[in-house]
């Protein structure tokens, strides 16, 4: 009996519960899904700040597919990455007329800003003026000489970030400044042409890698651990690491752009562990300026040119 008494309150406390529930206002009764509100209008943006060029120029121009959208540096796809592609960054190809363009953005100087140069100037051995072509989106042709301007007036104003502030107020990450290669004990480094890879000749035993790097803030002897891995791959590397050694001196060399580097950083190993005999064998080292994370130079977004430096062809 006790038992039936129990059902029958329970069963009555839901029914008064829906019955109270039928009673009370449903928000969503009238609700129309197919009805939109009013959208929110774009906000001006200044179109010489680095958030203007991105929006009017990098974004619609220059980050189109199998261009700067992420596969090389200078990296267009976000704001950041764009910013922190060009500003104080090395150039990847030099012009051999101009060497005194040697920043992709050089804060306060258009006149020595690689980025307004590649734009207004055809360079030998390149595929032409920027932008190599447009997307149907772009209205480059039409603005043309005002977005130039645009650019020029960013750099002039000294390249401030998207928060306002200068460069000197970032630590950027370190750079890759050259790679020199020594066989067999030699005091002299290996020849190279260009951006091609060392030639190590054949019968060398034991080979040392000379590794330089530049940074805006920490001197690289100060650098945290720096390792190397090799691969025959330049798209693929494995897990496997050594450790580069710290010199007590430092050795001065050409670098990547032509110019004279310190080099801090070296290992030496037998040739047998880089490969055999024709191979050509990629080279990638890990930093550290002790501000940012480690750092692979080169990393996935250096150009194909820059990984060839990094790389050593066994004859």
């Amino acid at each position: 009996m006790m038992r039936q008494v129990i059902i029958y309150v329970v069963l009555l406390c839901l029914a008064v519960t829906a019955c109270s529930r039928k009673n009370k206002e449903n928000p969503y009764d009238d609700w129309n899904g197919t009805v939109k509100g009013p959208g929110i209008a774009d906000k001006p943006v200044d179109p010489n700040t680095i958030q203007g060029l991105h929006k009017n120029i990098f974004k619609p121009t220059c980050a189109n597919s199998g261009c700067h959208d992420g596969n090389f540096e200078p990296d267009f796809r976000s704001i950041e990455s764009s910013y922190n592609s060009l500003v104080g960054r090395n150039v990847t190809n030099l012009d051999p007329a101009n060497p005194q363009y040697k920043r992709r953005v050089e804060p306060g100087d258009p006149g020595s800003s690689m980025l307004l140069h590649r734009i207004l100037n055809f360079i030998p051995g390149t595929q032409g003026k920027m932008p190599l072509s447009t997307d149907p989106g772009s209205d480059w042709p039409s603005k043309k000489d005002e977005y130039i301007q645009n650019i020029q007036k960013w750099i002039s104003d000294g390249a401030n970030d998207q928060a306002g502030n200068s460069p000197s107020a970032t630590d950027f990450i370190p750079q890759a400044a050259g790679m020199l290669v020594f066989a067999d004990g030699s005091g002299t480094p290996l020849t190279r042409t260009g951006y091609n890879p060392v030639i190590l000749p054949a019968g060398t035993m034991n080979v040392r890698i000379m590794v330089a790097y530049t940074d805006d803030k920490t001197p690289v002897q100060q650098f945290g651990n720096t390792n190397i891995n090799f691969s025959l791959n330049p798209r693929s590397y494995d897990s496997t690491v050594s450790a580069m050694v710290k010199e007590s001196q430092s050795f001065s060399g050409t670098g990547i752009m032509g110019t004279g580097v310190v080099y801090w950083h070296s290992i030496t190993l037998p040739v047998s562990e880089l490969g055999t005999t024709g191979d050509v064998v990629w080279v990638r080292t890990e930093t550290s300026d002790n501000v940012n994370g480690n750092i692979y130079i080169p990393s996935s977004l250096s150009s194909f040119n820059t990984k060839k430096y990094f790389a050593i062809k066994l004859e």
